[in-house]
């Protein structure tokens, strides 16, 4: 094996990489959305005075939440 294939087999990446990339990405999504869809909840149960101490207005919830 010549020193050039063995450095292209080195940066060779598996399918196995590439799925669980794609796993990992995919969980980290969903662990996200998950996140925010709790704090948009536990903001939107909160009162306006609440929510004023914090310097926002319940209109601001989902852009603050979401960007």
């Amino acid at each position: 094996m010549s020193i050039l294939t063995h450095a292209h087999d080195h940066h060779h990446v598996s399918l196995t990489e590439i799925v669980m990339n794609a796993v990992r990405s995919a969980f980290h999504a969903v662990t996200d959305w998950h996140r925010k869809r709790r704090a948009e909840a536990e903001l939107m149960e909160m009162d306006d005075r609440m929510l004023a101490d914090l310097g926002i207005t319940r209109g601001e919830i989902h852009e603050k939440v979401w960007g």
